[in-house]
């Protein structure tokens, strides 16, 4: 059982990540690093690498009592190994944007974390070994209003 809403809102978009239709081929334990997982990947294989981040909450009690609202994004990293082209990391990148559309709405144990905004597919960025093609996905999670 999740003690925080901060572990509520990371296990609620790790969830979301795990039930995602994946390419042909690919496999949730073979193809996606999540935070904190190790993974090892290899420069001909592609991959989906994830990033939660939490960013600053927004107050909305004067009184102090109530909960803030928290917000922050996931970054979805597409990684596709260099030379093999972009057509299927971008592919991939906009059904990832699919899967976390506006109106996406998760829930742990009771706390909802919302996707109120469409995600964006960012510059790709060429490394080493891989190409990738973030997509943002901003999340919020909205506090419980007592009765």
């Amino acid at each position: 059982m999740a003690e925080t809403v901060e572990e509520k809102i990371f296990r609620a978009l790790i969830e979301r990540v795990r039930i995602m239709p994946l390419p042909a081929g690919w496999t949730v334990a073979a193809n996606i690093a999540f935070p904190g997982v190790a993974f090892t990947p290899t420069a001909s294989k592609p991959f989906l690498s994830i990033e939660v981040h939490f960013n600053r909450s927004i107050e909305t009690d004067i009184s102090m009592e109530m909960d803030p609202i928290r917000q922050g994004f996931l970054r979805a990293n597409v990684m596709w190994p260099k030379g093999q082209g972009m057509f299927q990391a971008i592919d991939f990148a906009g059904k990832v944007r699919a899967f976390f559309r506006r109106g996406t709405q998760l829930t742990f144990e009771g706390t909802r974390t919302d996707i109120n905004e469409d995600p964006e597919l960012g510059p790709h960025i060429t490394g080493d070994t891989h190409i990738a093609q973030p997509v943002t996905i901003r999340w919020q999670c909205m506090p419980t209003v007592p009765a």
